[in-house]
């Protein structure tokens, strides 16, 4: 196994320019097993080995864990990071799913390590189970091809370089290694609980598989990401090519490309050249779904010059003229200490990129908008004044068009919003805290406009992106 180590990290010069490396270790028997492997090969890779480990306190033997860490690290001589955090309060407190919390706070304190530290990479010891576990995993969520390519031996994740060193190895070569150097890892007792997806898919569909149609469904379904990987990556490189000769122009907020060269593409391309320029605004791909793609087609097939539609991440796209603009559209929080009140017909400024305006017309200058960042009330249905808040608990709307109300946590929900996103949302609330608008979502029914409407309020969010 340390020669079959050592070839694939040679072969696929995973510590090029390398000089000190970050090892993830958990105390399981996968990471436990990376960091002695290393520990063999750090004189002649040249590496100065750091160990950097997360107790999340979600069971009894997690202090436990994290000491056998550092004794096993500081025996070796390595450097040892310890980062502990109370993630079932941080669960009730952020409302997240254990795995995604769990996975950030992780990152973030690897991240913290490498740049106060210099670490030229990190280390993470997903092995090939691993990578069928993932491949299936997201072919079920509906994943392209680059969700089926897996894990990479080498990627960047949030400005991190990432390697995976043990990715040619299988469970039960590494549970072997580590009965035979007599390294003692830790199991944690919530893999067996199918509570997860991918514990599902580990513990359930796997061995039925296993038993059922092939025996080595693992081994193929991770040889078979290593060819679709291949072809994605071609097609990536096609689409970066294609990009560069229809941007228009580039900037970190902004990108404009050429809107009668991107229409004229295949569809492949165009939505690959999508999801490159979000990755260019947003530095990942993370909350960008196909929905938001089929959201961005659907405005080009209207090819109305001055339509926009808000995809994910406060990221915007707008057809102007023979442009078609993505941009950021404020950098701000939009978290208010308390409520802003305002009047009819004013303009509220919430910072120097987002504003509401407001304006009072007869019903018979009135026309109904398609724009999102457009909403139209019944004038004098409205108790006065109105207020912009952030949103509360509990808040609920009956939406236009519903009989009965839904919870603004829902609708965010629905509309994929990124959950960092939500509680900086601006809703706009009557005088007695009856939410009208949740822009650019949606309107309140009970405001609508009708037959007996003669005057009607329009609002208006206006983002005043740079030019």
């Amino acid at each position: 196994m340390e020669a079959k180590f050592r070839d694939y990290i040679i072969k696929n010069n995973l510590l090029k320019d390398c000089k000190k490396l970050l090892l993830a270790v958990s105390g399981g028997p996968d990471s436990l097993a990376m960091l002695e492997l290393f520990s063999e090969y750090k004189e002649e890779f040249d590496l100065k080995i750091a160990v950097a480990h997360v107790d999340h306190r979600l069971r009894k033997a997690s202090e436990e864990e994290a000491e056998f860490v550092k004794a096993y690290a500081q025996k070796k001589g390595f450097d040892f990071f310890l980062k502990q955090v109370n993630l079932p309060e941080l669960i009730k407190k952020n409302n997240s799913s254990a795995e995604a919390l769990a996975r950030e706070l992780r990152f973030d304190f690897f991240k913290e390590i490498i740049q106060k530290n210099n670490y030229d990479l990190l280390a993470l010891a997903h092995h090939r189970d691993d990578q069928a576990e993932t491949v299936l995993l997201n072919l079920f969520r509906g994943s392209g091809l680059q969700g089926l390519s897996g894990i990479q031996s080498k990627t960047e994740l949030n400005g991190i370089k990432i390697i995976h060193p043990l990715l040619e190895f299988n469970k039960e070569e590494i549970l072997a290694y580590c009965k035979q150097k007599k390294l003692e890892p830790r199991f944690d007792s919530t893999n067996q609980e199918n509570i997860y997806s991918r514990n599902i898919i580990r513990n359930e569909i796997f061995p039925l598989v296993e038993k059922k149609i092939n025996y080595n469904a693992r081994e193929v379904i991770a040889r078979s990401s290593k060819l679709v990987a291949a072809e994605n990556n071609f097609l990536q490189e096609m689409a970066a090519k294609k990009y560069e000769q229809i941007v228009k122009s580039e900037t970190d907020n902004k990108i404009v490309v050429d809107f009668n060269e991107i229409i004229n593409l295949d569809q492949v391309l165009q939505r690959r050249i999508y999801r490159f320029i979000y990755n260019k605004l947003n530095s990942n791909l993370d909350d960008l779904y196909l929905d938001h793609i089929f959201e961005i087609e659907k405005l080009i097939q209207n090819q109305k010059t001055g339509r926009g539609v808000d995809i994910a991440s406060g990221i915007r796209v707008e057809i102007s003229y023979s442009s078609l603009i993505f941009f950021k559209k404020t950098n701000s929080t939009n978290k208010l200490n308390n409520k802003i009140k305002f009047e009819v017909e004013e303009t509220i400024e919430i910072d120097n990129n987002c504003s509401f305006v407001s304006q009072i017309i007869d019903i018979d200058d009135f026309s109904f908008s398609t724009d999102s960042l457009t909403a139209a009330f019944d004038y004098q249905k409205l108790q006065l004044p109105l207020f912009l808040r952030n949103r509360k608990a509990g808040d609920k709307i009956k939406p236009l068009g519903m009989a009965g109300h839904k919870k603004v946590k829902d609708i965010l929900i629905d509309q994929k919003v990124p959950k960092q996103k939500r509680d900086q949302l601006l809703l706009i609330v009557d005088a007695e805290d009856n939410i009208i608008w949740v822009p650019p979502y949606k309107i309140s029914d009970i405001y609508k406009i009708t037959r007996e409407t003669d005057k009607v309020l329009i609002l208006k969010l206006k983002y005043n992106e740079e030019d």
